[in-house]
């Protein structure tokens, strides 16, 4: 028992002796060739540790069909930083680590204007913000409002379910806010209208038919533009009508990632605060999926985003987005790549896909 004891206190001395100051990676050669695998449905046969720069990384080299591909993947959380293909004897990326995005909750809730209004969507714009997180609620006769609660109580001057109105009385109430300007309830419509372009929406579907709201993201051709949050069930129903608009369900707990990967395929995985970890994060990205972190509430501080970075989010959720992005400027991590190579889409949903689902 003593021995074991000894032993069991020694380990940490002998693996400071043995590996100095290095700290083991936390995504094995191996794993990054399956992410690779999955982000670009090649074939790898070569996979090195790169010593240059600051970050550890594996350089992958393999193939889709008669293309030449390198896939650059962070050794310690498995981030996909870089996919090449080789063109004319150069190397032309594919996609391009963006930086961890910042994504503005119910409009960016604490930056002034009242949530879930246009004004809130243009002061997100503003700040710098990569994506706007809007509550969408259906009226009693069809029509897609931005509403977080189930009733109008809190954010207006009328009472009831939002279910309850049509769209003309919905429209009759005033927002509650500290200016003198009358603010009402806006439609999708209208959100989208001012988001075309500038920023993309990132849907939070709270009530409604499914089919509705995606003819209004089809009428303004933002399907690839949007993220989709909900329920598992909802989700999947989602992916069913339309694969190409990129859904982020929720993961309660590190090792329910695996399942939800291989269930709904999604794009991103969602973490509540709570639910927020290293492993939680690895597994997502182990598993061709980003990790879209919840700094809300309690969370919503600097120290919450450090450790969120830290810890590999590719987005990062806050009421404050502007204290965000400040922060991620700072690290230089803010907007690191042009758009036109900053998109994984839906690397689960690829038709050349085999792996993790041989």
């Amino acid at each position: 028992m003593v021995r074991f004891l000894v032993l069991t206190l020694l380990q940490p001395v002998l693996a400071c002796i043995l590996l100095g100051d290095q700290v083991p990676a936390q995504v094995s050669p191996l794993e990054a060739v399956h992410i690779a695998e999955i982000v670009t449905g090649g074939v790898f046969d070569s996979v090195e540790p790169l010593t240059d720069g600051t970050e550890p990384r594996y350089q992958v080299l393999g193939q889709v069909d008669d293309t030449q591909l390198k896939v650059i993947i962070h050794r310690t959380h498995g981030r996909v930083l870089a996919v090449y293909e080789l063109k004319q004897g150069a190397w032309k990326p594919r996609y391009q680590w963006p930086g961890v995005r910042v994504v503005a909750h119910r409009g960016g809730a604490l930056l002034g204007p009242p949530e879930n209004t246009l004004q809130a969507i243009e002061k997100a714009i503003e700040v710098g913000a990569d994506l706007i997180e809007i509550d969408i609620r259906q009226t009693r006769d069809g029509h897609l409002v931005l509403m977080h609660d189930e009733r109008v109580d809190r954010t207006t001057n009328g009472s009831g379910l939002v279910r309850d109105f049509n769209l003309e009385a919905l429209r009759d109430l005033m927002i509650h806010h500290e200016g003198e300007e009358v603010i009402r309830v806006p439609t999708l419509d209208e959100a989208l209208k001012v988001m075309k372009g500038r920023i993309d929406p990132d849907l939070d579907y709270k009530q409604g038919d499914l089919g509705d709201l995606l003819r209004v993201v089809r009428a303004h051709d933002m399907v690839e533009a949007c993220t989709l949050h909900g329920n598992w069930e909802r989700c999947e129903k989602v992916a069913q009508l339309e694969p190409g608009l990129r859904i982020r369900p929720s993961a309660e707990f590190p090792l329910q990632v695996p399942t939800l990967a291989r269930t709904l395929r999604p794009a991103l995985i969602n973490f509540d605060w709570h639910a927020v970890s290293e492993k939680g994060i690895s597994l997502a990205h182990l598993h061709g999926t980003e990790a879209f972190v919840n700094c809300l509430g309690g969370a919503d501080t600097v120290s919450a985003m450090k450790w969120a970075i830290e810890a590999g989010a590719d987005y990062i959720q806050s009421d404050r987005p502007d204290r965000v992005i400040a922060h991620l400027k700072a690290l230089g991590l803010y907007r690191l790549r042009p758009s036109s190579h900053a998109r994984l889409g839906t690397p689960l949903r690829a038709p050349a896909l085999k792996y993790p689902f041989r």
